[in-house]
């Protein structure tokens, strides 16, 4: 008769497939919370008179006198709400609707989420009740975008722009899986393209901090070394 006895290289691989096949569960779980975005400014509702400002408007004036301008989180974020309507574009447009993009800025990172809606076609119902009970719900999608200004050896001022990242709802994302999404950000940098030109291309120095963003379009004056 054939008895089995204790297996301590099965042992391990068991273990190891167990705490893999946990995690890939709790990871799929937190990637359909929505993260918790009330601690990003400019993302409740708008009180009444309250004056959206026109930051291009604000980006051409500081390239054309020459001045560094400084933008808060919560502008940035009302101007996006104000310019900015999306649509889900893809065979599930009927059950998913983009109901908010907030930015999220922080030291060198400019964090960006995408908020949507599932829901199915017509589930209110005549009588107030629902077809499905638990929709609609939401869920977020965010990229990260760390930029940095640097000082060039020739005197100058150069930017390092990486993606290191994002979030699925609550799950982390490395940079590559992130791309599967970046499809729906591209179409954001899109609809933003001639701020984005202004705010980063004509931009000398970009200077990312917690809730707010500098940008200064005055040239560096790079001092000629004598031989």
């Amino acid at each position: 008769m054939d008895r089995r006895g204790f297996s301590l290289p099965k042992t391990i691989i068991a273990i190891v497939v167990l705490v893999a096949l946990t995690s890939m569960t709790a990871h799929t779980v937190m990637s359909w919370v929505p993260r918790n975005l009330q601690n990003v400014d400019g993302t409740g509702p708008v009180e009444e008179g309250t004056k959206i400002p026109d930051l291009a408007e604000r980006l051409n004036d500081a390239i054309e006198n020459a001045y560094e301008v400084t933008i808060t989180e919560e502008e940035l974020n009302r101007y996006i709400s104000s310019k900015l309507e999306l649509t889900q574009s893809s065979i599930v447009d009927d059950y998913v609707k983009i109901t908010g993009v907030y930015v999220d800025l922080k030291p060198n990172l400019i964090d960006v989420s995408i908020e949507r809606e599932f829901d199915v076609p017509n589930n209110q119902q005549a009588d107030g009740s629902k077809k499905v009970g638990f929709m609609p719900f939401s869920q977020t999608v965010s990229m990260q975008i760390e930029l940095l200004t640097v000082d060039s050896d020739d005197g100058g001022k150069s930017r390092k722009l990486s993606f290191p990242g994002g979030n699925f709802g609550k799950s982390p994302a490395p940079g590559l899986l992130v791309t599967v999404v970046k499809s729906s950000f591209d179409v954001i940098a899109e609809r933003f393209s001639k701020e984005i030109k202004s705010g980063y291309e004509e931009m000398t120095s970009v200077i990312i901090g917690d809730g707010v963003i500098t940008l200064d379009p005055r040239p560096v004056v790079i001092q000629q070394r004598r031989p």
